[in-house]
């Protein structure tokens, strides 16, 4: 179960034109946190008439625990039941979606802090062009990024 605002959420929750979201799972027993992204859809495809054709498809997100080999063995140790996951803002553009994620790992201290983040690495390729796009997602989230710092 993710929850978003402090209530459950499910498909029809989700705000329009929303691409991924950037979310927060807490490990209950150790209190540590781990801070991500996760994409809605992922890349498809289907083949039409002879034709193969991109589409996009649900991804796992409903079932996703990070794609973080220590987080999973974590949640393996210490059960599901134990950690919390909370999307903490959703994102329209892929942009504005590496550049929160990133963007909050700095902020929060992520790698410097070993005790209170579980996050092993930074990483996103982010475009000075698409930031315009979406810097008002980005001022968005830095309000919201602030109150884990």
């Amino acid at each position: 179960m993710w929850l978003y605002n402090g209530k459950e959420i499910d498909d029809t929750k989700i705000p329009a034109k929303s691409i991924g979201f950037i979310y927060l799972i807490t490990n209950n027993v150790t209190g540590k946190l781990y801070l991500g992204r996760k994409l809605l859809t992922k890349a498809s495809s289907k083949t039409v008439k002879g034709i193969k054709k991109k589409t996009r498809k649900d991804s796992d997100w409903k079932y996703y625990w990070s794609s973080s080999p220590d987080l999973q063995l974590q949640v393996a140790e210490h059960g599901k039941e134990n950690f919390k996951r909370e999307i903490l803002m959703f994102c329209t553009t892929k942009s504005s979606l590496n550049y929160c994620e990133e963007a909050a790992l700095y902020i929060v201290g992520a790698l410097e802090n070993q005790t209170k983040w579980a996050n092993g690495n930074i990483r996103a390729k982010v475009f000075r062009r698409n930031i315009q796009k979406t810097l008002a997602e980005i001022l968005e989230f830095r309000k919201i990024i602030s109150d884990l710092v």
